[in-house]
């Protein structure tokens, strides 16, 4: 079976909720992973934006890729797909910063996540290797994360301030992170992407608010990867412009872009 490994950024605010009732502030959270307790995409969600995605573009093979719809056949006569979906990971997360606009913020703990989901042999795992092996990022502290462009960066507006390392990104890993890459703690790095944004939202009724309630989004320049397995993967997945993923089109989130890696 081969494998194949992909990149999602999110080009703008973006809900893939989780369905859970939530008792706290926030009426509606997003998907997040149950050991890292980061943000996710489930293979559910992910494979249904996908079959959306090739239904619209009239994909000749969608049968054969998803399998059958639950609500087309009798249930004996379902079809299973020919291509497995995995669960879609966080690689990079947009920290806003008091030098430039954001950077594009990882954590070794998501690197090794991203090298084991790749295929044997794909060059990003000793690049990421190397990275790990590094000297500088061994010894990484709480509070200094590595760039490889700025020094005493202020991050998030906490004290959180940059260390700069030249060269220490291979175009690789740049291409795998993004273009600003940051290198947090782990631990870090997952304190401050528990805050995720809040948007509050109103439902109105004869103009008159009906229903006051908070959503939490992941933010646009978010990176996940997910891989898909298959004996024969449909080319079709390697670059997708524009894919709408979870919920609330109507008012533009979830739009997002789709690289193979």
């Amino acid at each position: 079976m081969n494998t194949q490994f992909y990149a999602i950024t999110t080009k703008s605010n973006t809900h893939v909720g989780s369905g859970q009732n939530s008792y706290g502030i926030v009426d509606n959270v997003v998907q997040r992973d149950y050991l890292y307790e980061l943000p996710c995409i489930n293979s559910t969600s992910l494979k249904g934006a996908l079959r959306e995605y090739a239904e619209h573009i009239k994909c000749s093979n969608i049968e054969g890729i998803f399998g059958s719809k639950p609500n087309e056949e009798v249930a004996n006569n379902l079809k299973q797909g020919t291509h497995y979906f995995h669960q879609a990971y966080l690689i990079s997360f947009p920290m806003r910063s008091n030098n430039m606009q954001f950077f594009n913020a990882t954590c070794p703990k998501l690197l090794q996540q991203v090298k084991n989901s790749l295929p044997e042999n794909h060059s990003l795992i000793k690049e990421i290797n190397d990275l790990l092996d590094k000297n500088e990022v061994r010894n990484i502290t709480l509070n200094n994360p590595i760039s490889a462009t700025h020094n005493d960066a202020i991050i998030e507006k906490h004290s959180i301030t940059t260390t700069k390392i030249e060269n220490v990104f291979s175009d690789e890993i740049k291409k795998l992170i993004g273009d600003n890459p940051l290198l947090m703690h782990d631990n870090t790095f997952k304190q401050l992407v528990k805050k995720l944004p809040i948007i509050t939202r109103n439902q109105l009724e004869n103009g008159q608010s009906a229903n006051l309630f908070y959503e939490e989004v992941v933010p646009r320049e978010t990176r996940f990867g997910f891989k898909i397995q298959a004996s024969g993967i449909d080319s079709y997945f390697d670059t997708i412009a524009d894919i709408q993923i979870g919920a609330n089109a109507t008012v533009g989130y979830g739009f997002c872009s789709l690289t193979k890696i």
